[in-house]
């Protein structure tokens, strides 16, 4: 392959890509995955199926990644009060697959939407 073939394809996939300039845009990314998959999993897809799965896995990584990414050191109350709020978020997402009563997953899409909207703020 000529080089500048490559070039070329990197660049008009590099241009259609989301670009991730630092952390504060790695976390922006990961909060609006999240969201958009809890969206999809409100349309309810079958539990089970091949997209529900998938959904639901990717809302459970961006979960652990949120969580993963917090500073309890820094953050101290905040973090702890995020970590939390993530776990209800993950609480949820697990409910509605072991199609439990009391899961409550449009309460979860509402916290990670604020949540989504307040960072978007601290810039």
């Amino acid at each position: 392959m000529n080089k500048f073939i490559g070039k070329q394809a990197y660049q008009n996939n590099a241009t259609t890509s989301p670009r991730i300039e630092d952390a504060h845009g790695a976390i922006t990314v990961c909060l609006e995955t999240l969201l958009h998959n809890l969206n999809v999993l409100l349309e309810k897809p079958a539990i089970g199926s091949e997209v529900f799965n998938k959904v639901s896995s990717k809302c459970l990584t961006a979960i652990y990644i949120l969580q993963s990414s917090l500073d309890f050191e820094k953050g101290a109350t905040i973090a702890e009060n995020l970590f939390k709020l993530y776990e209800y978020v993950k609480y949820q997402i697990i409910a509605i697959s072991k199609k439990e009563d009391d899961a409550n997953l449009e309460n979860a899409v509402m916290i990670i939407a604020e949540i989504s909207e307040t960072w978007k703020s601290i810039r």
